[in-house]
């Protein structure tokens, strides 16, 4: 019993952190704007029995290559016959699909942790482990159906197995066994290449800024010729280069260009969407590292202090943090999700000041964190209690009791973590702050999903319009939402001009967003609006969709 007591303590973070992913896993559907896509692709490639390439409305899909699909198309085909299609509509169900990113954020959270207890100090690897998983991005993307967080995975172990192997070479910790190094290194290799294949060129791009910087840092670019570069390359493109080339054949010129220059070079110069300026990354870090990034001044002036940057592991550790920041601050296309793969290297250093703090600097960072959980605290203390307007309270009142719970739970750890740091206990801040995210998590990602899960599901649409587009031909006006064909038996060609609208068969039917169909864009005119008479509106995802006919 206590080995087993012993087990569980030892991997308390990714256990809870699993449990916690399991509990929010079921509780809601797609929503909208990537998972519908995902899951009409995994749809689309079942009913072609195609595994080379992703299809989406028909046409070849080049968004990203294709391990992502394959994960979810290998869940979705072994859970459908498993559980004899629980959950499942048109073959796909959004809890199948959203496994792969469960298994990537809890598979890496537990690698994360025994890597550190095998390269780090003693008392880094738990509270670095508790800082990741309840990091708010971190449980966001491990339970979204999005390609980031088994890419971001796969990039960060990638980095990790690297600086083992480097840490080894260098004599920085004993081999367990002769050449351990060169096994670190060619791991290293093998999870980039997988990354390569989940989003394709950044993997390496970003991979070779990190080494470069800590290398040229280290003064120590000579190692390269004893880290496997060339057996690296060649397992590289040994995983990599056989779905290019087949998927290039099939899909043709058009797909390849698409694929490897517009998604990758063209969108990171010229960019169409999520646009930001430069200095959107230190704006999105305030939430998406909430609270730990409070304590990231603090952590420098650690870092200078302690001397900490004279050693190998922290300035690696540095490195794959602000190496991929400064990069994407540079591209304009920007989104907090893009910087997943460095929050675990900042975890670590982080973990390397809990670690090491003390005396008054436990009191005055405990007290701070304690002030940051207090904010949000506060705010929905107010909510609960009827702050903020008439307006904001009738939006308010259909999530009333998980917000009011949801304060419970910040209040309680505010004040738990102020009691401890008060009395200079480091070792229980970090379990303190990371137990009332959880249950916060726990509470918002069930009760409050499932509240949610009715305005932004696409269910309530496909019930109502089944009906009246059985046996005919449906199109879709301008750029399509996934959601609206996914649970159908349709796909629906986009008609994206006037003249198109014109040649509509009166039989047909027409799919499109109120607010891109209330526009005089791309053509359309009053008297061609009224032209089509409104079969059914919607509301869905905080918008309304409308199923048209062309009046005879």
């Amino acid at each position: 019993m206590s080995r087993l007591a012993s087990w569980l303590r030892a991997h308390a973070p990714e256990l809870l952190f699993a449990l916690l992913l399991v509990a929010v896993l079921p509780v809601r559907d797609l929503w909208a704007p990537d998972e519908p896509d995902f899951a009409q692709c995994v749809k689309e490639m079942r009913l072609r029995g195609d595994w080379l390439l992703p299809y989406l409305n028909g046409v070849p899909y080049s968004e990203k290559p294709i391990l992502y699909y394959w994960v979810m198309k290998a869940s979705s085909v072994l859970f459908d016959t498993l559980t004899g299609g629980l959950g499942f509509t048109q073959g796909v169900a959004a809890w199948a699909l959203r496994l792969p990113s469960v298994i990537a954020a809890v598979a890496f959270l537990s690698a994360f942790r025994r890597w550190a207890v095998r390269f780090l100090a003693p008392g880094t690897a738990e509270p670095a482990a508790l800082i990741l998983a309840t990091t708010p991005l971190w449980f966001w993307q491990g339970q979204f159906i999005q390609i980031d967080m088994l890419f971001a995975a796969l990039l960060a172990w990638s980095w990790l197995a690297w600086l083992g192997g480097y840490l080894l070479l260098r004599e920085h910790g004993p081999e367990l066994a002769p050449g351990e190094h060169r096994r670190w290194f060619l791991k290293a290799y093998f999870w980039l290449a997988l990354a390569f294949l989940a989003k394709g060129p950044l993997a390496p791009v970003l991979s070779v800024l990190v080494l470069v910087a800590f290398l040229v840092w280290q003064r120590d670019l000579a190692v390269l010729r004893r880290a496997g570069i060339v057996a690296g390359l060649c397992l590289t493109l040994l995983l990599v280069a056989p779905w290019y080339v087949a998927a290039g054949l099939k899909g043709g010129a058009h797909y390849a260009y698409e694929l490897i220059i517009f998604q990758n070079f063209e969108r990171a110069t010229k960019a169409w969407d999520h646009i930001q300026p430069w200095w959107r990354y230190f704006e999105y870090s305030l939430g998406d590292f909430f609270p730990w990034v409070l304590l990231v001044p603090a952590l420098a002036l650690h870092l200078r202090r302690e001397r900490r940057l004279d050693e190998a592991a922290p300035r690696f550790l540095l490195a794959a943090f602000v190496v991929p920041f400064a990069f994407l601050s540079a591209v304009q296309s920007k989104q907090g999700k893009y910087l997943l793969m460095s929050y675990p290297f900042l975890a670590l250093l982080l973990g390397d000041l809990f670690r090491r703090m003390e005396g008054d600097r436990v009191r005055r960072l405990g007290l701070l964190l304690a002030a940051g959980l207090a904010l949000p605290a506060l705010a929905l203390t107010a909510l609960a209690l009827g702050a903020g307007g008439v307006k904001l309270q009738s939006q308010v009142i259909p999530f009333l009791g998980p917000t009011r719970l949801m304060a419970l739970v910040l209040v309680g750890s505010t004040f738990l973590m102020a009691v401890l740091a008060w009395r200079k206990r480091a070792g229980g801040l970090v379990r303190a702050a990371a137990l009332g995210l959880g249950l916060l998590y726990l509470v918002g990602g069930t009760w409050g999903f499932r509240l949610l899960d009715s305005q932004k599901s696409y269910r309530r649409w496909t019930t109502t319009v089944q009906p009246l587009i059985a046996g005919r031909q449906v199109f879709y006006w301008q750029t399509i939402r996934s959601g609206v064909m996914v649970y159908t038996d349709h796909l629906m060609p986009e008609l994206r001009n006037a003249e198109a609208l014109e040649r509509m068969d009166p039989e047909a039917r027409l799919v499109a967003q109120r607010g891109e169909w209330d526009q005089d864009a791309w053509g359309m005119t009053s008297t061609l609006r009224a032209r089509f008479e409104v079969l059914a509106a919607v509301p869905t995802g905080g918008g309304e969709i409308l199923l048209l006919k062309k009046r005879p």
